[in-house]
């Protein structure tokens, strides 16, 4: 293993420094911006060392072993079918939206994107590891491109829909990479965002021990309240903000997902306990019980 670089930060949604430690994880402290609230950590590793990370074989494929540096997935491929249903249950609030260009950033090995593709739309796909994305060129057929949405030159005023789903919480400078997409995206295109939210229930009980806490892969810990502020003071008009069923269910052990989704998806049970799960995450969204988060929002 490598040495770790640090790397100190300022608030990424108010520029303070004035911070408070909330846990500290090994060489990490997770921080809350005395100002705004905004969670993240600091210091961290820098970002061109967490690329290293995530352009590797191992974190896809890590069989369920953690290190140091990533939790990972056991088997990202066998997560493809519930990664479909996730892509679906993302559309049904914009079903109404005729398909048009969606950029997918973050977009990992390209199941979803496959699946908006066979949806209709006109997709491309961005993310920073040239292992994932070439999966999803060769194998899928993808038009998925390597590196950060940062240092790609689409055109402004272009896509009429983008997602950032599990994504946002990695990213190095969200509001950076937020600030090009409002301009690579048509006025009034819809932007989904996903995430974990350390503001719900099951993080307050569970505080340090909190399952999302993947230290050092997570830079930051957004609350559906700074996460709305953010897109706010970008140019984005929240629309909607509510919880995508099943969308946390991943997880970094051995058994790449938690065991009632894995067993929902292997007896194809979908059609019975889906309607079950959207009422349950409406409600948990509605009475702040969850640790997860799916914002829409349009451009200003």
């Amino acid at each position: 293993m490598e040495d770790i670089a640090l790397q100190y930060i300022s608030c990424n949604l108010c520029g303070n420094s004035r911070i408070k430690v909330l846990y500290q994880i090994r060489a990490f402290a997770i921080v809350k911006c005395q100002n705004c609230g905004l969670v993240y950590l600091n210091p961290r590793p820098h970002p061109e060392q967490m690329m290293r990370v995530y352009d590797s074989h191992d974190y896809y494929f890590s069989g369920g072993k953690q290190t140091e540096m990533f939790y990972g997935y056991p088997d990202y491929t066998k997560l493809q079918k519930h990664l479909y249903f996730v892509a679906d249950e993302l559309m049904r609030p914009v079903r109404n939206i005729a398909p048009g260009k969606l950029l997918d950033v973050g977009c990992g090995m390209g199941f979803m994107l496959k699946r908006f593709q066979e949806l209709g739309w006109e997709s491309y796909g961005v993310d920073i590891s040239s292992y994932a994305t070439e999966y999803a060129r060769s194998e899928l057929g993808l038009n998925a491109y390597t590196g950060s949405i940062d240092k790609f030159d689409f055109p402004e005023n272009y896509f009429d829909l983008a997602t950032i789903v599990l994504t946002i919480e990695h990213m190095p400078d969200p509001r950076s990479s937020l600030q090009t997409l409002h301009k690579l995206m048509k006025k009034d295109a819809t932007i989904i965002i996903a995430t974990h939210d350390i503001e719900g229930l099951w993080p307050k009980i569970s505080r340090s021990k909190w399952q999302h806490l993947f230290v050092p892969e997570h830079f930051f810990f957004f609350s559906h309240k700074t996460l709305k502020r953010l897109l706010i003071q970008i140019g984005f008009d929240i629309v909607k903000m509510t919880e995508t069923a099943t969308l946390a269910s991943v997880t970094g052990d051995g058994h790449g997902l938690r065991i009632p989704i894995k067993l929902i998806h292997e007896y194809n049970l979908e059609n019975i306990a889906v309607p079950i799960l959207r009422y349950f995450h409406a409600i948990a969204r509605q009475l702040n019980l969850s640790d997860e988060v799916t914002i829409y929002a349009v451009k200003r």
